[in-house]
Order: C-alpha cells, then sequence, then structure tokens
C-alpha cells in the first residue's frame, strides 16, 4: 500500500495537486503605479552564430559578425532601459537565447531586472519567433493548438509566431492576458492574416467575455488604417458591441500613427478589451496613453531604403536599430 508521500507524488503527476492542496497557491507580485506595456518588432535580431539556424534567409540575414551582434544587443537593450517598460513584447527575434542575452545586458549595464517568457515556434522559413520580458506579475505563459476539426473548417489560419502570458497582482482585481502576435506580411496575404486574427480573438474570447484584462498587441502586418474595421483588425475587434476590443492607435492624431520607420505603414498594434478602457469599482488598470517612440530606432539621420538595400553598407554604429518603431501604452492603476 503506498505511503502518504507516494499518494502526495502520484496527485501531483496527475496535474491535480494545485487543486488538491489549496495551501500551495503562489503569492503574487504587488503591482507597479502605472503599467507600461511595449511592443517592439526589432527586425532580424539573430547573432552571427549561424550553427543552429536551417533555412537560408535565417543565415542570410543573421549578424554578419560578433561586432555587428553586440551593437544590435546594446543598442536594443539601451533603448528598452531608456523606457524600463514592465512588459515588453518583442517580434523577429531568435529565440530564448536573444532574450537571455538582452535580460543580462539589461541588469549588468543598466540595473534593471527582467525575466523572460518564450516558446519556439513553428516558421521554418524565416525562423523568427516572438518573446516576452518582464519585470513582475508574470504567473505562467503558453501556445494555443487548433484542434483537427478546427484546421479542417478553414476558417482560420494557423499562428505559427504568438504567445500567451498571464499576469496576476495581489492588489489588482483582474488577471491580465497578453498576446504576442506576428502576422502574415504583405497585400496578397490579406485573407490569411484575417484568418489569424480569428484565431487570435478566438482563443482568448472567453477571457474577453468574462471582463478581464486582454492586451493583443505585435507586428500584425495589417494594411487596415486605424480607425477602420476591416479585414485583420476587425476580426480582433469583435462585432459583440459589449466585448469589442480598441485599437489604442486610434488614440493618436492621424499624423502620429505610423509605427514603420520606412514605409508609412501602422504594422504594430497593440488592442485592448474594455475593462482596461474605464474605471471600475475594483482595483484594476485604466489606459492613460499611447505612444509611437519614432527615435529610439533611429540611429543619425534615418536609413530610409537603404536601411533594406545597403545594409551591410551603412556604419554599423548609424544602421538604425530596427524598420520598425516601438509602441508603448501606459495603464494607471486605480
Amino acid at each position: 500500500m503506498p505511503t502518504p508521500f507516494c499518494r502526495t507524488l502520484v496527485v501531483f503527476a496527475l496535474g491535480i495537486a494545485v487543486h488538491a492542496r489549496p495551501v500551495l497557491a503562489q503569492p503574487y507580485d504587488r503591482a507597479p503605479s502605472q503599467l507600461r506595456v511595449m511592443t517592439w518588432n526589432v527586425e532580424w535580431m539573430f547573432d552571427d552564430y549561424l550553427g543552429d539556424n536551417r533555412s537560408e534567409l535565417s543565415r542570410e540575414q543573421s549578424a554578419p559578425s560578433a561586432e555587428f551582434w553586440q551593437v544590435k544587443l546594446d543598442g536594443v537593450a539601451k533603448e528598452i532601459a531608456n523606457y524600463a517598460p514592465e512588459i515588453v513584447a518583442l517580434q523577429e527575434i531568435e529565440g530564448q537565447q536573444t532574450l537571455a542575452e538582452l535580460a543580462e545586458r539589461l541588469r549588468t549595464e543598466y540595473k534593471i531586472s527582467y525575466r523572460y517568457a518564450f516558446i519556439q515556434g513553428s516558421d521554418t522559413f524565416t525562423e523568427q519567433d516572438v518573446g516576452v520580458l518582464v519585470r513582475g506579475g508574470l504567473v505562467s505563459f503558453r501556445r494555443h493548438e487548433q484542434s483537427k476539426a478546427m484546421f479542417d473548417s478553414r476558417v482560420y489560419y494557423n499562428l505559427s509566431k504568438h504567445l500567451v502570458c498571464e499576469f496576476k497582482w495581489s492588489d489588482v482585481d483582474s488577471p491580465l492576458t497578453l498576446m504576442v502576435l506576428h502576422l502574415r506580411a504583405t497585400e496578397e496575404a490579406q485573407e490569411l492574416r484575417t484568418k489569424q486574427a480569428k484565431l487570435a480573438r478566438h482563443w482568448l474570447e472567453a477571457h474577453i467575455a468574462a471582463g478581464e484584462d486582454v492586451i493583443i498587441l505585435g507586428d500584425l502586418n495589417s494594411e487596415v488604417a486605424a480607425g477602420n474595421l476591416a479585414d485583420d483588425i476587425a476580426a480582433i475587434v469583435g462585432e459583440d458591441e459589449e466585448n469589442k476590443m480598441l485599437d489604442l492607435l486610434t488614440k493618436l492624431p492621424d499624423s502620429k500613427q505610423s509605427t514603420h520607420a520606412v514605409l508609412d505603414k501602422q504594422f504594430d498594434r497593440m488592442l485592448a478589451s474594455p475593462s482596461l478602457m474605464s474605471d471600475g469599482p475594483e482595483s484594476d488598470w485604466s489606459f492613460e496613453k499611447i505612444e509611437v517612440l519614432t527615435t529610439a530606432s533611429i540611429r543619425g539621420e534615418p536609413d530610409g531604403d537603404a536601411h533594406w538595400k545597403k545594409r551591410l553598407e551603412i556604419p554599423i554604429a548609424e544602421l538604425d536599430l530596427s524598420d520598425h518603431y516601438p509602441v508603448m501604452a501606459t495603464f494607471r492603476r486605480q
């Protein structure tokens, strides 16, 4: 007959120990006075080691030298430290090692402590991925997968690059669920991108309907202008009036909405659930402002088209960090 200790191990192995032993519930971090959430496509943030890159494209776009990589790493870390957001969602990173090196650089050079969340995606063509740096409040992170029935329906298109993070604080009533995305690019991919957006909304629908705090952000590659409800943006916003998400770029003047350093495009977006847009009687987060940080990516004079055409000819110290600007939203605790 199993001993009490063995029975405890069996229960834990079955994945029900947390329910059977409430005493194990973890304490949560205290919330900061403000929550700053940044999204940034850091454009091919791949180091100079090619041994872990299988695709031809990822090898071509990796840092061409150790010096090039260190300048890129230093530059991105410096800009993150300059704003010190509580949550940083990154796109076009190589993998977990990118986040680990960034976190280490932020700790040693800027004395800012970040943890990171990462689960490898399934984009084998570019090998690009997404990840999140956090200063506190993170309690879990995960990826979702479609069922066979969902695949067969052809309503959705798979999200090869996504990550869902859940945050809880001891003095904030609602949990925050954040999904970082990097959707398919180009105008020709509009139909696929809309199906990807439908999938993202589907996976978070229960949280939104429950009135919880939800943020969907990242490089959506959307061709839809802020304020227009069509295609991919409409799919994320949703049709139910009570549960519509808000595209936070609409809180900026039209002239301030471009998020791309070369093209006049609004690729980088952040959408918030209704609970984040109004104050309730409980302790919660409330939207204050959104900013497109147009100086963060630029080194000296903007590169323009040369950023793509003459990437290896521009001096490393003058090459813009990315062809995307970071976007940052600030929420206040009420």
